[in-house]
């Protein structure tokens, strides 16, 4: 193994792990006496520091101007309603986690990844999901809420069921030598993992993901998918599988709101409240609030209708009324160029079985999804990486198997 290929893993392994711990510092990440969050850390930023300054020239096309635009719109945007509005520890963490983490990463990947280093990220984000995965099944991964939900080290059951919903289209698309009879196992584990985190959004998300696969692969895939999801109703009926996938975490959450008397609304009205109190905010401030100023503003507006959240749960709604409705605006053209960006290339290189274009895809249409029903903007992290991905400009075939990093 020559130093290129040492320094190549040794970023991506630094940087994945940053992705799934979100924050720079991690006060619980110590093992004997030392910080393994600040150890990374290092490691990273003096790599991607490097990678950054090596970068000789960059090619803009139209949706890569976009993607860097919104950035720079972000950037300038926060520092302008900082100095109107209140700067909170909330509001300044998260920027400095989004600036320091993700942004570089986004730059490095689509200027310097190709098709081998876009394989091995995966490679160790599975690794991840796999790791979480584990920690669960043997009681170290559940959260600290009362209602007993699985979760993530350090984050929630959100984040967990999306890292799961994660893995799942990674091991189902990615272009592997994957044994089947230990993937589709994963699989399984994965989805009923998801299913015990008790969160509804990533669950639904990955539902109608599964459904747009269907409908753009009708063709190809309705004998086989009839069968499978008869077989599969068949084990779960005759095996009571789902009597016993309802004693985990706390799956019975992810169905509460479909009964026979007609359903819960309990979280369903918390998420309303949350969009009343960001129309609240877009009325009064269409500009923006600032990063981390969500819930005070929500809260001086309407004191009689406190909002118990630090931010709306909602990606969009989050970019309008902290970075206000122009940011909004500009980040929805990005979404209109890069969407149809990835069905096209999916299509154009659809006969080649080593494409990645399916998996960024699907990936692409699960956490747009979930960034509409849960998370905030340093949450959408794998969502930015995905784009990332998809504008890299050389194809993400076998034919340019070749690692220029």
């Amino acid at each position: 193994m020559n130093s290129k290929t040492i320094f190549s893993w040794l970023f991506i392994l630094s940087s994945c792990a940053l992705l799934a711990i979100g924050r720079v510092y991690e006060e619980r990440l110590f093992i004997y006496n030392v910080n393994l969050a600040i150890l990374i850390s290092i490691i990273y930023l003096v790599l991607v520091c490097f990678l950054l300054f090596s970068i000789n020239r960059i090619v803009l096309s139209r949706t890569k101007f976009l993607f860097y635009l919104f950035y720079i719109v972000l950037f300038l945007t926060t520092c302008i309603l900082w100095v109107v509005f209140d700067l909170t520890d909330f509001g300044f963490e998260n920027f400095f986690n989004f600036w320091a983490i993700l942004v570089p990463i986004s730059v490095v990947i689509i200027e310097k990844y190709r098709m081998k280093d876009v394989l091995n990220t995966f490679y160790v984000l599975l690794v991840v999901c796999c790791f979480l995965a584990f920690l669960s099944v043997i009681g170290l991964s559940v959260s600290e809420r009362a209602d007993g939900r699985t979760a993530t080290l350090g984050g929630g059951p959100i984040v967990f069921a999306r890292w799961m919903g994660f893995g799942i289209l990674t091991l189902f698309l990615l272009p592997s030598r994957l044994k089947k009879w230990y993937k589709y196992p994963l699989i399984i584990t994965f989805f009923i993992l998801a299913i015990s985190s008790g969160s509804r959004g990533p669950i639904l998300s990955l539902l109608m993901t599964g459904i747009v696969y269907l409908l753009i692969n009708f063709n190809r895939i309705f004998v086989k998918g009839m069968f499978l999801i008869g077989l599969l109703s068949i084990i779960v009926l005759f095996f009571n599988i789902d009597k016993k996938i309802s004693k985990i975490g706390n799956s019975d959450r992810v169905f509460m709101n479909i009964s026979k008397t007609g359903g819960s609304t309990q979280s369903t009205s918390t998420r309303k409240n949350l969009v009343i109190g960001s129309f609240s905010i877009l009325k009064k401030y269409p500009l923006g609030v600032g990063p981390g100023n969500w819930q005070i503003m929500a809260n001086k507006i309407q004191p009689h209708h406190l909002m118990p959240l630090e931010y709306p749960h909602n990606l969009f709604l989050e970019i309008a009324c902290e970075y206000g409705l122009h940011s909004l605006f500009l980040f929805l053209i990005l979404l209109l160029y890069v969407i149809p960006l990835s069905y096209n290339r999916m299509q154009k290189y659809l006969k080649d079985k080593t494409s990645l274009y399916p998996l960024l895809f699907y990936l692409m249409v699960f956490l747009f999804l979930n960034s509409m029903v849960s998370g905030m903007l340093n949450d959408s992290r794998l969502l930015f990486i995905v784009i990332s991905f998809i504008l890299i400009n050389k194809p993400l075939i076998a034919s340019q198997h070749v690692n220029n990093l």
